[in-house]
């Protein structure tokens, strides 16, 4: 077995095995392994016809994410074979990030393994519907943010399509965020930065779409995403400026409303266990989790 370092030439390979899997969690996207490449180090491989996908993310021990495939016959074939290749560089031998769909796949073909439930890498998922109309006293408090927003700013904002331009005012923009929360001290922001670097840089290689808030003529706020499976679209990056009442609600309903609403459902990723992002993502009451777990094999 042998793992190759990832690369945007590689993209078609990997969608072509995320369109026959139908993944429900984040991960499991090229643009979402591609720009991370950075932190997580990804190599991947082909075998027995399941996409192997290997992390080895900074100061972190490597793990496997959950293969991508569907032949339950083959599955214990392909993970012995990991697991040995694991054993061969003297790593542990771990799947990390699996979804559900994983453990299921796995329990089916009678794999003996642990399944350590992640809660703070779990994805929030929210009905489209919910974001867009932001109906009832729950989405209250929302409504009142983006009503803001626009009795300050109706006549002083507008909206564009990421195109090959914008998005270089993107990068502009994030390179300002990133200085005002003086970023280079913050080891995930820093990691996050060329994130967001990499994947502007390959945007016409790349299967997202985006959008742009411009206030006075200046951006002040972007977003992009793309199709998860057939029915959820995934969110990939929100920035705006927080000094600006109300941006951030606006976006989130914005980018859903012009470019998402034949989607029955939205990924906006997890929460890392960071209490502002919980308190922030459990806000728009998530209608469900795409849940995902640790596996650990006898």
């Amino acid at each position: 077995m042998k793992f190759y370092k990832i690369d945007i030439s590689h993209k078609d390979i990997f969608d072509n095995y995320f369109a026959e899997f139908e993944p429900e969690i984040a991960d499991l996207t090229f643009t979402n392994l591609f720009m991370w490449d950075p932190f997580y180090d990804i190599h991947f491989t082909e075998e027995d016809g399941f996409l192997l996908i290997m992390a080895k993310p900074y100061n972190q021990p490597p793990f496997l994410h959950g293969p991508v495939g569907k032949d339950l016959n083959k599955l214990p074939v392909v993970i012995e074979k990991a697991r040995k290749y694991f054993e061969s560089e003297g790593y542990s031998f771990m799947i990390k990030r699996a979804s559900k769909k994983t453990v299921d796949m796995l329990s089916e073909c009678g794999l003996k393994f642990e399944g350590i439930f992640e809660r703070d890498l779990s994805d929030y998922v929210y009905r489209v519907e919910d974001l867009v109309q932001l109906k009832g006293k729950k989405y209250h408090s929302k409504k009142n943010h983006i009503n803001k927003f626009l009795r300050l700013y109706s006549d002083r904002y507008e909206w564009k399509k990421i195109d090959e331009e914008i998005v270089k005012l993107c990068w502009d923009f994030e390179c300002e965020w990133y200085e005002k929360r003086n970023g280079k001290e913050d080891i995930g922001l820093t990691f996050e930065k060329m994130a967001i670097e990499r994947a502007i840089k390959n945007f016409d290689k790349l299967s997202y779409k985006g959008m742009v808030i411009f206030i006075d003529g200046r951006i002040k706020a972007f977003t992009f995403g793309e199709p998860l499976n057939k029915n959820t679209v995934v969110i990939h990056v929100e920035k705006a400026d927080p000094d600006v009442e109300g941006l951030y609600a606006f976006v989130n309903q914005k980018f859903l409303a012009e470019f998402w609403q034949d989607f029955e459902f939205v990924n906006r990723e997890e929460d890392l266990g960071k209490e502002g992002i919980r308190k922030a993502k459990m806000s728009y009451h998530p209608f469900k989790f795409a849940e995902k777990f640790t596996i650990l094999f006898d």
